[in-house]
């Protein structure tokens, strides 16, 4: 690792650029559909049409608009019968975008996300004594959850000073304001040498549980916040989910 918080992905950027266009390709296939798209040249001047003519096109659009839903709704449900839980949200985020304050889709959202994690989750095994350790990558507003079990115990022979001990380093010191022997997490840029918003990446709190939307595109790290010279014995186990192994 180099001398300062993760900046590679380890054999895992490719991985990263590797993302489903799925979501695109439904909307898009959703708005043709609708006949929302724009058309080349503007329409000729028409006659106003009469109320009952109006009706008998809002009678038509209610009939569209339930055979949509229909269909919609049957697709999402193929989807995720088959575990293609991207492509089913794509659907609903479409859906929802049609109409914001549908609660069932908000419901069904979360539900999905759910299950996907759950589908998805798998086990990481944490060595206290080393630091930052890769786990997989992660695409941004993602969402991420990763559950730790496991205890042990460290030792530290230092010598330290009226200012503490040294926390310049995230590589191989401890976090500032982390709390000691914490597990901590870091979304690091996926290639070498890149930076997020021209700062290197901020370490977050794991914990025994963390749950929510990756802010970034990138490397997901996981360490416990002790200097490099600990001497520990155990080790914790992560269950993680919303990532995918290098």
């Amino acid at each position: 690792m180099p001398g300062d918080i993760p900046g590679s992905g380890h054999g895992v950027a490719a991985a990263c650029r590797r993302r489903s266009r799925c979501g695109g390709d439904l909307v898009a296939a959703l708005i043709v559909s609708c006949g929302l798209a724009t058309a080349a040249e503007p329409p000729a001047a028409t006659k106003p049409a009469g109320p009952a003519e109006v009706a008998k096109l809002d009678a038509k659009m209610k009939d569209v608009s339930e055979s949509f839903l229909r269909d919609t709704t049957t697709l999402i449900t193929a989807y995720e019968n088959i575990g293609a839980y991207d492509r089913a949200k794509a659907l609903l985020e479409a859906l929802r975008k049609l109409n914001p304050g549908n609660e069932a889709v908000k419901n069904k959202l979360a539900d999905l996300d759910r299950r996907q994690l759950d589908a998805e989750e798998f086990k990481v095994q944490i060595d206290p004594a080393k630091t930052w350790v890769a786990v997989g990558v992660v695409r941004k507003d993602r969402p991420v959850r990763i559950r730790v079990t496991g205890e042990y115990r460290f030792t530290i022979s230092a010598t330290v000073g009226p200012n503490g001990m040294p926390a310049e380093d995230a590589a191989a010191d401890l976090v500032p304001g982390m709390a000691l022997g914490a597990l901590l997490g870091v979304i690091a840029p996926p290639a070498a040498g890149e930076r997020q918003s021209g700062r290197p990446p901020k370490p977050f709190l794991v914990a025994s549980e963390f749950e929510r939307p990756a802010d970034a595109d990138g490397v997901l790290y996981l360490k416990a916040n002790l200097p490099l010279d600990a001497k520990c014995t155990g080790r914790l186990e992560a269950l993680v989910s919303g990532v995918t192994k290098p």
